[in-house]
């Protein structure tokens, strides 16, 4: 019997500093554009950190979802990690960002695990790490793609 992987981290190189990604994604109206199934993303007081909760809207394959998350670490320009704390069953799910700079500029990791918290959470958790993990590889593509475009150098005229 195979087992349902319950967790899923994606790397993705980015020619910007780890700083510079970082202050990007640490920005909560960026989220809707580098992710379209978010709706919302609001931290209470306005402004993500530590210890901060967030209000998230979304919609998964769909279905309109409300969660809450809180900033359980946040060192800028190196990490930053969230735990979900609303719904907490039938899972609950552990992110963490990581910036590390390369020669390229920044190596962006998007990891995450699910935790099962009640009945059926063990398959709840197994599909969302496979949604949520192809996402991460999409989001991480857009999240390279914004930032090197708004880097690109403009051609000199011949």
């Amino acid at each position: 019997m195979r087992t349902m992987k319950t967790a899923f981290s994606v790397t993705s190189r980015i020619q910007a500093t780890p700083a510079r990604v970082f202050r990007f994604l640490a920005d909560p109206s960026i989220a809707p554009v580098i992710d379209p199934a978010v709706v919302s993303y609001e931290p209470e007081g306005g402004t993500m950190g530590l210890g901060v909760r967030n209000h998230i809207r979304m919609k998964m394959v769909g279905i309109p979802v409300k969660l809450t998350s809180e900033t359980i670490e946040w060192e800028p320009g190196t990490r930053m990690g969230f735990r979900s704390i609303k719904p907490g069953r039938p899972v609950i799910g552990v992110a963490r960002h990581l910036f590390e700079p390369c020669s390229e500029g920044t190596l962006y990791t998007w990891s995450m695990e699910f935790v099962p918290t009640a009945i059926g959470g063990r398959l709840i958790a197994g599909v969302s790490a496979a949604v949520l993990g192809r996402n991460a590889i999409a989001q991480g593509e857009r999240v390279r793609r914004v930032l090197e475009a708004a880097v690109s150098p403009i051609p000199s005229p011949p």
